[in-house]
């Protein structure tokens, strides 16, 4: 049946289409939509707002349909397509798109089914008519789905056809290649194209809050004073950007000259070959997960690597923290001052410098380190190693 052919809606399911809660549904989908298709990017404030104004845009259009306002041929619709571009942009695949649409789309017709059965139901609307509108009511979501679907797909099509043609998006897919564990070799064609060593050592940086183009800007610092030839540039999203730069002479001039710039980055240790490439990702990757206990700034891995271990196990290291600090891991102001002081205690060695490092008087820091001793419920030099590891598991975890 074409979609002209589909019988309009009795006016009783056109009331009961009108009264559907249009912001609630569109939570829904959205919801439904990530799941399904785009887990990965729940985080990513801009293409999820995309995604929410295209998904409610929909449901206003769809709606106009149901109640016979406007035709199916009179919809004009502006976020899914710039969704699509999107989409394109982030280098998605099509098929994570169409699954979306499915989804979506059965979201709402769920919603709409179950509000016309309910009308049909309290106005004891006969059976045969009951079923006519469903079946109406069906075909006219399907034919909105083709409608919508069928343009926003051309429109991905055509956005992802630009960006294949551009050298820049080609490096980004063989880098995506080559980050896969089960990638196989580049031919030459491929490698000449990359321009980059991949049998040399790699130093991975993440740059997040760094969009691609910044990104770019501080690499040229880099080269200047760094001494940095080769680098792989590979934007993640459109905030944030990791870089590899081949044979690193001195990694810690370069997190240097990051602090100096004033960026945000997790800097790997250097990995030699394609494997050091993705040990190197992985390596900053792992970083971000436990960014927040540092705030802002420039970590290395050596920084932060026993949390990364450590926070393998959560639950575990939860239990740990709470075996090891007993009263000393209270979520509280005070317990939180003391830790601090015990753990800059351990760092910098005597009270001067820990009172020093802190803007705290020397008498203040023996105070500290005396009652911390007393909620912990041993003297603070009785295990050392275990103390120091649950404190910084504590930054994390509280």
């Amino acid at each position: 049946m074409t979609t002209t052919e589909v019988a309009p809606l009795p006016l009783w399911a056109r009331e009961a289409a009108d009264a559907v809660d249009l912001p609630a549904l569109a939570g829904r989908v959205v919801e439904a939509d990530l799941a399904a298709a785009f887990e990965t990017l729940r985080d990513h404030d801009e293409f999820v707002t995309r995604l929410r104004a295209s998904v409610l845009e929909n449901l206003c259009a769809l709606r106009q349909v149901l109640t016979g306002r406007i035709p199916l041929t009179g919809v004009r619709l502006t976020e899914p397509f710039a969704l699509a571009v999107l989409q394109a942009r982030l280098r998605l695949p099509q098929t994570a798109l169409q699954r979306s649409y499915r989804v979506g789309f059965l979201t709402m017709w769920q919603e709409w089914s179950d509000r016309l059965v309910e009308r049909a139901e309290a106005e004891d609307v006969p059976r045969r008519e009951s079923l006519e509108a469903l079946q109406a009511l069906t075909e006219l979501v399907l034919a909105y789905q083709h409608h919508v679907a069928s343009q926003v797909a051309d429109s991905f099509a055509r956005t992802d056809d630009v960006l294949s043609r551009s050298r820049e998006h080609v490096r980004a897919g063989l880098v995506q290649h080559l980050l896969r564990d089960d990638s196989t070799p580049l031919p030459p064609a491929d490698l000449v194209l990359l321009d980059y060593p991949l049998d040399t050592s790699h130093l991975a940086v993440l740059l997040p809050g760094t969009p691609e183009a910044a990104a770019r800007q501080i690499l040229d610092t880099l080269r200047e004073k760094c001494h940095v030839r080769d680098t792989l540039v590979h934007p993640i999203d459109l905030t944030s950007t990791v870089v590899w730069l081949a044979r690193p002479r001195r990694p810690e001039l370069i997190a240097d000259r990051l602090r100096a710039l004033g960026v945000d980055a997790s800097i790997s240790e250097p990995h030699v070959g394609v494997q050091g490439i993705r040990d190197g990702w992985r390596q900053v990757r792992d970083m971000q997960q436990v960014r927040a206990a540092w705030g802002g700034g420039v970590l290395t891995y050596p920084d932060v690597s026993l949390e990364i271990l450590l926070m393998a196990d959560p639950g575990r290291a939860r239990a740990f923290v709470r075996t090891e600090l007993g009263e000393l891991g209270a979520d509280d102001e005070i317990a939180a001052r003391l830790r601090e002081t015990v753990e800059a205690s351990h760092r910098h060695g005597s009270h001067v410098t820990t009172a020093a490092h802190l803007h705290l008087h020397e008498h203040t820091v023996r105070n500290r380190l005396q009652k911390a001793a007393e909620l912990l419920g041993r003297p603070l030099t009785e295990r050392r190693t275990e103390l120091q590891a649950a404190l910084r598991l504590a930054r994390l975890l509280m």
